[in-house]
């Protein structure tokens, strides 16, 4: 495959429309579908194509990227009526960089071989920002031919890319890793409240932790971007970060191992999903703790108020 191979991206949501830019960018010629017309308007002004349909774009391109919210976004779109396995021609890949489930795409995964198609996992991690610099970090499941195949256009959206295993690998692995995410998320929450509630200064607090053993991506970058001032805008919802995490407690009890804490963060998280607002961003899970300690970060510490009075 080369810069003259046919290329479609299917999901021009937040993060698909910023890699699809960085494809064009890179100068890579490309077809794009979403079910959302006006998410595909800004890039049809960068140069991009506008497929009318999954079926449409699967008849034209050899590779196909998939950006998608869920396993069975992504099942209706390669194996649906209309889907891809019904319209690329055979020898095409198609690369779901979705948040997928690692069994789902095992099963994909022959279904396309069948059909003497190739499917890659290449889930991502690095957020908004990191789709927007085409820096993210892309965790791919293939064999090494088929990852050398892909190499030269995930550069063109991510820096640190690595072949993590054979098909499915990536979608385990990123799961693996947003439960971690969810897990330090949200212990450093409990652990900013309770420095709060000791009249500790949070700014004072994160930069001496991230210079000591409690440091994470959490205190580095999560509570000073959009906690601390309370933007709350990292793109990421707190739903799909739950789903990441359910899909942990998935994986552990279809392979028979027992991840005790990943039940006890996936009830956290639901109870936040449950009573926070809609459409809540995953940094929004603070409030949850908020609501059931009856204190907030924005609280006006005991020991600066008196220095005040």
């Amino acid at each position: 495959m080369n810069a003259m191979v046919n290329i479609g991206f299917i999901g021009i949501g937040k993060m698909g429309r910023l890699m699809s830019e960085n494809l064009l960018n890179s100068g890579y010629k490309l077809s794009i579908y979403d079910k959302n017309l006006d998410s595909m308007n800004q890039l049809k002004e960068k140069g991009a194509i506008i497929a009318s349909s999954v079926h449409e774009i699967g008849k034209r391109n050899d590779i196909i990227f998939t950006m998608l919210p869920d396993s069975h976004s992504v099942e209706s779109v390669l194996d649906g009526e209309h889907g891809l396995f019904h319209s690329m021609k055979q020898g095409g890949m198609i690369v779901d960089m979705s948040s997928s489930y690692v069994f789902s795409t095992k099963q994909l995964a022959k279904r396309a071989s069948a059909l003497r198609l190739t499917l890659v996992d290449a889930p991502v991690s690095g957020g908004i920002k990191g789709a927007k610099e085409g820096t993210l970090t892309i965790m791919v499941g293939a064999n090494q031919e088929d990852f050398l195949k892909v190499l030269p256009y995930l550069k063109a959206v991510g820096k640190v890319i690595n072949l993590v295993g054979d098909t499915g690998s990536g979608h385990a692995l990123k799961a693996i890793n947003n439960f971690l995410s969810a897990t330090s998320l949200y212990a450093t929450s409990e652990a900013m409240i309770l420095a709060k509630k000791l009249g500790i200064d949070l700014e004072i607090a994160l930069d001496t932790i991230n210079k000591s053993s409690g440091q994470s991506f959490s205190t580095h970058y999560k509570y000073p971007a959009f906690i601390l001032p309370r933007s709350f805008d990292s793109g990421f919802s707190l739903d799909l970060l739950l789903k990441d995490v359910k899909m942990v407690s998935s994986i552990a009890k279809d392979t028979k191992i027992p991840v005790l804490l990943a039940a006890i963060v996936e009830q956290i998280y639901e109870a936040a999903s449950r009573t926070g607002e809609k459409n809540q961003d995953h940094t929004e899970v603070i409030k949850f703790l908020e609501r059931i300690s009856n204190f907030s970060l924005q609280e006006v510490d005991e020991l600066q108020h008196n220095n005040h009075t």
